[in-house]
């Protein structure tokens, strides 16, 4: 039983903290960072998820979740098994194109001081068996100004929201707006040798950790009526396509156009690990052309050589891109969510949030991711 609550908290309660949700992502526009300008066919536009599409599907151009056990969402009772889509400006629901240059990203370009005298803390260590991880959640690329600013662009689409209540601190927030960044214990570990062993929907909010100390996020969010979005259709990010989450800043969408090592050519470098273990590559394949969907399998990863661990190795791994579902979409090998997550700290680690229940479903706020 304890095993069983402690992973409820892994789940990192999609459904609780609506407030702190959806806003994870920064929005941007393309004026690309001198790193997104080195890549071969720099996008300007990128693919949102088709209306209606299955969660529960694990598929191409599809991120599947599982919704059917008590460890993880199982007690998301009146929530749509299907994506839906929102006609913002920067959105062509007809085409299921989002334009880059269209989405009223959140300003501000902040140093990790800007929220912890500390900057960003964050270590990798390995041992026979397992990667370690550790830090403060805190990128060592530049953030948004969170709490979003008035006046800004973006700030209507956020001030449009609830805010709601923190579970973790009790702190409660006007509206979406004046949600901030804070420094979190990162703590985690990962398979040094990970194995595919099958196709497993995404059990947890967090399905990546990032080279430069921040984590990604699933590519879903959710609303009061229980309906599923792509994140980055809904709401604007920062340049960097990260926002907070209960105050944890975390990435989505076009997020490798801030990674300081974009490659020179050929296959695009690590830019860290999902949580079975396997490595998330950028948006360029062994041709140094941009990867599609079509050379994906259902959970966005294929088997190539790429660099692993000191060596070239022919290997699975995932792949950063422009197509819906970005990153990782299920995963290919098991992953243990206690180690993966952390143990919870006294503010919970990555494992933020309380078990939820149907009870809580009524007083969602609309937009968690």
């Amino acid at each position: 039983m304890r095993k069983i609550a402690k992973r409820n908290l892994a789940c990192i309660g999609l459904v609780i903290l609506a407030t702190i949700g959806l806003y994870a992502c920064g929005g941007s526009s393309d004026s690309s960072s001198s790193a997104s300008s080195s890549d071969p066919g720099t996008p300007t536009t990128l693919v949102t998820s088709t209306n209606g599409a299955s969660t529960a599907n694990c598929a191409q151009n599809n991120l599947c979740m599982d919704f059917t056990t008590p460890i993880s969402f199982g007690n998301l009772v009146g929530i749509a098994k299907t994506l839906s889509q929102l006609a913002t400006p920067w959105t062509d629901t007809s085409t299921n194109l989002m334009t880059i240059s269209q989405i009223p990203y959140v300003s501000g370009a902040n140093s990790a001081t800007a929220y912890d005298p500390a900057g960003s803390v964050f270590t990798t260590t390995t041992d026979a068996i397992y990667r370690y991880f550790q830090g403060n959640g805190l990128p060592s690329t530049k953030m948004g100004t969170f709490p979003v600013q008035s006046g800004t662009a973006a700030y209507p689409y956020y001030a449009a929201l609830p805010g709601g209540t923190n579970q973790a601190t009790g702190q409660t927030y006007s509206n979406a707006a004046a949600i901030g960044i804070s420094p979190y214990n990162l703590n985690s570990k990962l398979p040094l040798n990970p194995m595919v062993s099958g196709f497993y929907p995404i059990n947890s909010l967090i399905v990546g950790i990032t080279l430069t100390g921040a984590v990604w996020h699933a590519e879903v969010a959710n609303d009061a009526t229980g309906n599923w979005y792509n994140p980055t259709n809904a709401l604007p990010l920062d340049q960097c396509w990260g926002h907070p989450y209960n105050q944890q800043y975390h990435l989505h969408g076009y997020s490798w156009k801030c990674f300081p090592n974009q490659g020179t050519s050929g296959p695009s470098p690590l830019f860290g690990y999902a949580l079975d273990g396997f490595g998330i590559y950028g948006p360029r394949g062994e041709d140094g052309q941009m990867v599609t969907n079509a050379q994906l399998d259902q959970c966005h990863g294929h088997t190539a050589p790429v660099q692993w661990n000191g060596a070239l190795t022919n290997i699975y791994h995932y792949h950063l891109n422009r197509e819906y579902p970005y990153s990782v979409g299920c995963f290919r090998g098991i992953v243990d969510y206690d180690t993966a997550l952390g143990p919870p700290g006294p503010n919970l680690g990555m494992k933020e949030g309380v078990p939820y229940g149907p009870s809580i479903l009524p007083n969602i706020n609309p937009f968690l991711n």
